[in-house]
């Protein structure tokens, strides 16, 4: 009789734990609903489109509010040319509307570029103009300095002269030039 009592008793805990064991809850077969789908405006909505030109991401350098240093910025451009550069440049308030590329030739690390202005604002505006072309250039073409000419000149002003052995070099600190 005990034998069988116990027995019942494992067949009955046995009958219990099975009951109590969780389900697998059933998928939904009905059709979602289109309203419940509609966009939310979310990143996750975005789909790239497959017929935008690829873009080039470069940094821009320009000059800070208090003109004491530069501020580095991401920007794209369609393709990586000087003209695009100079046209960011532009946008960017670092070069006069209308400045234009008379030439540009990299060879060997150090690249040569001929504009047909560059604006005079005056000795440490200058200073941070020179130095926004020369980090803007020489970061996005990978170059490790740079030959500015206007008009197939060296450029030159009352303050700065640059003679034939002078190069633009990237400045680490741009945050803080003057």
């Amino acid at each position: 009789m005990k034998k069988f009592i116990v027995f019942l008793m494992s067949a009955m805990m046995m009958m219990s734990l099975v009951a109590c064991a969780p389900t697998k809850p059933k998928m939904e077969t009905t059709a979602p609903n289109p309203e419940a789908m509609a966009s939310t405006g979310g990143a996750s909505d975005k789909v790239p489109d497959p017929n935008a030109e690829p873009m080039e991401i470069i940094s821009v350098y320009s000059q800070n509010g208090d003109a004491t240093g530069l501020n580095q910025a991401m920007d794209a451009v369609s393709e990586l040319t000087a003209d695009a550069m100079v046209d960011k440049l532009i946008e960017y308030g670092v070069l006069e509307d209308g400045t234009k590329v008379l030439k540009y030739e990299e060879k060997d690390g150090t690249a040569t570029l001929d504009l047909s202005k560059v604006p005079e604002k005056g000795s440490s505006d200058d200073l941070l103009t020179l130095t926004a072309v020369g980090n803007t250039f020489i970061e996005n073409f990978e170059i490790d300095k740079l030959k500015l000419l206007v008009n197939g000149k060296n450029y030159s002003n009352e303050q700065i002269k640059q003679g034939e052995n002078d190069y633009l070099e990237y400045v680490k600190n741009y945050k803080k030039i003057k």
